[in-house]
């Protein structure tokens, strides 16, 4: 899917950053603002014009999983080209496919000091970017420029997102769980799968982390940007927790962090505990926190599952509010007149 933004690359976490230079490494003065005020370092090699430098998580950097460099401005002519354009959203979205990323951020590339127009940039990338089919990915294109997003939305109002035409979407959901029990992880594999095929863009070490990753920053990218995370929690998982061992026990630290933001009227934590008593699988941090408590079953019940699916939608499940019944209406009419 394709969205049309007003604003900065910068603006929101995503998966996949992409940063516009030319061949040679170069950059417009404001985003080499933004680069250094982001803690992200200059590419150290030549990029062929028209090709993208991927950068992987190795650096550490908070605001995204990858960034990447797109050499959109040829160094000699400083001119861009639709042709360029086409190559780096075509190689932008094999990548996506192959290392399964959803959100990626990409400015109107070459529409700067490029030279080319708004319409040519978002029409080559809109091409290129569509050419893998995968509805799963959500190429952001972003325009600083008040007056060139105006102009977009009223060409192309098909990428432009209308309140009224807002449908539920898939959300992000990051599975949180200790992977020392290969019989818990086998389920929480299984959990994984029955969420995807519902609907849910559930976020697994075993779909998702890929060889050469840094775990940590990982975690904490998948962590922040999730709309839930659901924490499956046993015995082992609660003492991993507890004194901060391992994978669990950072996230966890990343976990309180991300609580005291959210406040109490967000419920983006949702606990399963797998153990047949609740104390025996919680960790403290969650004790005060409301979790389903499916004990050691080896399969989901489908009423257990509906209740996590509304949770994660967050759906409103009260009943509707009936008429109130006559006998009350009479008894309060008649202590009004007396």
């Amino acid at each position: 899917m394709i969205k049309l933004t007003h604003g900065s690359i910068f603006d929101k976490k995503c998966d996949l950053l992409i940063i516009p230079c030319n061949s040679a490494g170069g950059m417009t003065k404001w985003v080499f603002s933004n680069l250094k005020e982001n803690g992200i370092p200059l590419p150290d090699r030549y990029i062929p014009f028209g090709k993208v430098l991927f950068v992987g998580t190795g650096l550490h950097f908070e605001h995204a999983e990858v960034i990447a460099f797109a050499a959109s401005v040829e160094t000699e002519t400083n001119l861009s080209s639709k042709k360029a354009i086409g190559s780096i959203g075509k190689e932008i979205a094999s990548y996506c496919k192959q290392q399964v990323l959803r959100q990626v951020n990409i400015p109107l590339l070459g529409s700067g000091s490029g030279r080319l127009s708004e319409h040519e940039s978002f029409e080559a990338l809109v091409k290129s970017l569509n050419s893998t089919e995968d509805k799963e990915v959500i190429y952001e294109i972003f325009t600083p420029s008040l007056s060139v997003y105006d102009n977009l939305r009223a060409a192309y109002p098909d990428f432009v997102e209308k309140k009224e035409d807002k449908k539920p979407t898939n959300p992000r959901v990051f599975v949180s769980y200790a992977g020392d029990d290969q019989v818990n992880a086998k389920w929480v594999k299984e959990l994984a799968i029955n969420l995807r095929q519902n609907g849910v863009d559930a976020r697994l070490d075993k779909f998702h982390l890929k060889p050469g990753t840094d775990l940590p920053q990982w975690m904490t990218n998948e962590l922040i940007m999730a709309d839930k995370v659901i924490l499956v929690c046993d015995y082992s998982y609660m003492i991993k927790a507890d004194v901060r061992k391992g994978g669990v026990g950072w996230e966890t630290m990343i976990i309180q962090g991300d609580m005291l933001t959210q406040g109490e009227t967000r419920n983006k934590y949702i606990a399963i505990v797998r153990e047949n008593e609740i104390d025996k699988g919680l960790p403290i941090y969650m004790k005060s926190k409301l979790a389903f408590h499916w004990k050691k079953q080896d399969k989901m019940i489908d009423d257990d599952f509906k209740e996590l699916l509304f949770a994660i939608f967050d759906c409103d499940i009260a009943p509707d509010i009936g008429a109130i019944p006559e006998f009350i209406t009479k008894k309060m009419s008649n202590k009004t007149l007396s």
